[in-house]
């Protein structure tokens, strides 16, 4: 991935604004060894981290709600924020034991940043550990804003968190770009009226085809040319 040229960045969106968990990294193992503790602490079976994937991506309560659930201990709404704090500090202690940058996603970061793009993340996972990944993988200089999960009273796929992150970037909704992996993703962009763009390997149960996007790449590493008007983008099948 090259850095990009004059002509180039002329055409880029004026911000882009990134999804973190199954988009930039890969966390489902930290995130399946905090949901396991807390399965374990309440006497309930545990998941393993591929059957947790799909259950990433709405935020730590419905997290909370689906993993109990798959353990055939459903819970009401009470309960799941009863056993928030627990899980935030186990999750919190371990967040950055095996989260990694998926392949390519520095490079995305680098090549946008050294053309001038302002960029973004908007996350569902509450905003302290956000941070907290964010600093320990050395990508926190890239984003102009950060919006966690609790930074508006509204998560994705509500468009609340997204235009508060263009709002921080100075930015508006036509002259950004939104790359996910999820519906969430998808949900909150069309509502804030901002092209969607979605990678293929995601938290998410459905194939990225099938979620809505404006366009699905093979890879990270096909981002910088797929928002570019020329050459078009195309769905991948």
């Amino acid at each position: 991935m090259s850095q990009p040229d004059l002509q180039q960045k002329e055409t880029f969106p004026i911000a882009i604004v990134w999804d973190l968990d199954g988009t930039l990294v890969e966390s489902a193992p930290d995130l399946a060894t905090a949901l396991n503790t807390l399965l374990n602490e309440q006497g309930q079976h545990t998941h393993s981290v591929d059957k947790v994937r799909p259950m990433i991506g709405a935020g730590a309560l419905k997290l909370i709600e689906r993993g109990f659930r798959e353990a055939g201990a459903p819970l009401n709404p009470a309960a799941c924020n009863a056993l928030l704090p627990r899980f935030l500090e186990i999750y919190s202690a371990c967040a950055t034991d095996h989260t990694a940058l998926v392949p390519h996603a520095r490079e995305a970061l680098q090549y946008f940043y050294h053309a001038g793009v302002r960029q973004g993340l908007c996350t569902n996972k509450p905003y302290a550990v956000t941070r907290q990944i964010v600093s320990a993988l050395d990508i926190n200089g890239f984003f102009k804003s950060i919006i966690g999960g609790d930074s508006t009273p509204s998560k994705k796929p509500h468009p609340l968190p997204l235009l508060t992150c263009l709002e921080e970037l100075g930015t508006r909704p036509g002259d950004a770009v939104m790359i996910g992996d999820s519906g969430a993703d998808v949900g909150a962009a069309r509502a804030a009226g901002v092209p969607v763009v979605l990678v293929p390997d995601g938290y998410t149960g459905a194939p990225a085809v099938s979620l809505g996007a404006d366009y699905v790449v093979g890879s990270l590493a096909d981002i910088p040319g797929s928002i570019l008007p020329q050459p078009p983008i195309r769905r991948t099948a």
